[in-house]
């Protein structure tokens, strides 16, 4: 009976964190160097797109509310995540702003 019961709440627990965590993207990637300009803003705006998402995820969300009514330790997994992703974009940003000014384009504010 203890053993059913943990295999539910390690099951319960694995899909609660595993639901809704932010993408943490990578900070250069393969090709960075040989992309137009076009190409380098477009990677900046999913970049900003992808911070926003993370930062919203430390917010109070249904997720989090649900997280936090079934398995309350998952709430902390989304929030270092977060942080990770968040840190993750912003080394993204400066990476891909270093790379429109080498080429001489306009860098999004």
């Amino acid at each position: 009976m203890n053993y059913f019961k943990y295999l539910i709440f390690s099951t319960t627990a694995l899909i609660f964190a595993g639901c809704a965590t932010p993408t943490v993207t990578q900070v250069v990637k393969p090709g960075d160097s040989g992309l137009t300009c076009a190409q380098i803003q477009n990677e900046y705006s999913d970049v900003q797109r992808l911070k926003k998402e993370a930062d919203s995820e430390k917010s109070v969300t249904g997720g989090n509310v649900v997280r936090a009514l079934f398995f309350w330790p998952a709430i902390i997994g989304t929030a270092m995540n977060a942080n990770e992703a968040i840190a993750a974009a912003d080394n993204r940003s400066v990476h891909l702003s270093n790379l429109m000014r080498e080429k001489n384009c306009e860098v999004p504010k």
